[in-house]
């Protein structure tokens, strides 16, 4: 006896070290490392930092160099003498260029303040995508584990209908009820075994989603460690609600997102107004030759190459002034499609403060309704719970019939599902409302 005992506890413990034990601080930790939404708003916010950058390096000079190597023969001008000669000829050019732009309507500036904007863009959208699979990640741990103790509650409820059932047929068959009562029993039981599968297949469907938000493989068996329900009693929910908003909002990405990019259509219409100013540049120029013909292979006359680069040397400084006078309305055009679009920007701004502000009050709305059902669902279950056993006792004794038996087991299975639901709502909302206040979503 004891050795069967001992293999039935190595097979349950296989059986759950088979799985990982992921309590939600788990599992948000692997979402924000492997979601693929993740990443891919990490390298956009990589890649706007790269572009910011870079756009200080329009401050300063662009420098190049070129060489030329020319070949010929035949006919050509020798670049020493300046005449026809009919001979090979060897010509090697090199020049440093310095281009600079002095002068441009504040282009480079206001690029600056452009790029500087799409950066904080993409910084607030990783803090919004991060803030999202927090969310989304929460609402699915909850769900699952709101829908495991379901499921538990209507096995155990169909359970009951078995026992009920048994007892009915032995009724039916002593002749003490009709048959009928027995196919109310049975109708009962079938209910309750849909009611299993419905919630069975939605725990399939949340376990799916939960796995791709952390990126992990669909076949990998997990099982979630239940949270202890607790109220945070520092959070005071019954304080102005407009303040608890306004707290929320001044830390809140996706409003910062949409005001970044308001400051990004200003710039961008700086930038479109630009196009109006003359655009004066600068080019400084340094270069040499050195040239060797065939016929000067044994001549006196060949300069050195020293010389030749000293008596070739060309220095240039040019100044380049473009003044706009008529481009066929691009400037304008362009200037009035972005002062629309930074007008949007504001409306966008202001629709965006307005949705936060209605997400935010729901949350704590919900909060509230949610204690007070909590505390309901807690009295509804603990009455429908004794009246059920007081009417299945009767059941047995023979004192009701089956309708009235399935009126009592009705009120008690939905009473009960209530109570959960209720318990777990509370834990989410509690939870939410300390999220949108800038605390760690926990749970």
């Amino acid at each position: 006896m004891k050795k069967r005992i001992l293999i039935l506890f190595f097979i349950v413990s296989n059986a759950a070290f088979a799985q990982d034990l992921m309590s939600f601080k788990d599992c948000l930790e692997l979402a924000l490392k492997e979601n693929l939404e993740m990443k891919s708003a990490l390298n956009s916010e990589l890649i706007a930092k790269t572009q910011y950058r870079l756009s200080y390096g329009k401050l300063i000079p662009n420098i190049y160099g070129t060489i030329d190597n020319k070949d010929s023969w035949g006919r050509e001008i020798d670049p020493n003498s300046n005449l026809f000669v009919n001979t090979d000829i060897k010509n090697y050019v090199g020049y440093l260029n310095a281009s600079y732009n002095l002068f441009a309507g504040f282009t480079v500036l206001n690029s600056i303040k452009f790029a500087k904007q799409e950066y904080k863009v993409n910084q607030s959208n990783v803090k919004k995508v991060e803030n999202q699979i927090t969310i989304d990640l929460a609402e699915k741990f909850i769900t699952i584990l709101y829908l495991q103790e379901i499921i538990a509650a209507n096995e155990k409820q169909i359970e009951s209908s078995q026992k009920q059932l048994e007892l009915a047929q032995l009724k039916f068959d002593s002749g003490t009820i009709a048959e009928g009562e027995v196919f109310k029993i049975k109708s009962q039981k079938a209910s309750e075994e849909l009611t299993l599968i419905t919630n069975q297949n939605h725990l399939t469907d949340n376990l799916v989603s939960l796995k791709q938000l952390m990126n992990m493989p669909l076949d990998k068996e997990i099982t979630l460690i239940k949270p202890i329900l607790q109220i945070d009693p520092s959070l005071d929910i019954e304080r102005n609600q407009y303040d608890i908003i306004k707290q929320a909002l001044e830390i809140n990405p996706s409003l910062a997102m949409s005001q970044y990019r308001e400051k990004k259509a200003r710039a961008a219409l700086a930038l479109a107004r630009a196009s109006r100013y003359p655009v004066l540049s600068m080019r400084a120029q340094y270069g040499s030759q050195y040239t060797k013909t065939n016929y000067q292979d044994h001549s006196e006359d060949l300069l050195p190459f020293e010389d030749q680069l000293r008596n070739n040397e060309v220095n240039i400084l040019r100044l380049n002034l473009i003044v706009p006078i008529f481009n066929q309305f691009d400037s304008r055009s362009k200037i009035k499609t972005s002062k629309i679009l930074y007008k949007q920007s504001k409306i966008d701004t202001e629709i965006k403060r307005n949705e936060l502000s209605k997400e935010v009050l729901k949350a704590i709305t919900d909060t509230k309704t949610s204690l007070k059902k909590n505390e309901a669902s807690s009295k509804a279950f603990e009455f429908s719970e004794k009246s059920y056993q007081a009417d299945a006792l009767k059941f047995e004794l023979g004192k009701i019939n089956t309708n009235e038996l399935n009126v009592t087991k009705a009120s008690y299975n939905y009473s009960q599902a209530q109570l959960i639901q209720s318990k777990y709502e509370l834990l989410y909302n509690n939870a939410l409302i300390k999220f949108y206040l800038g605390e760690k979503f926990s749970l």
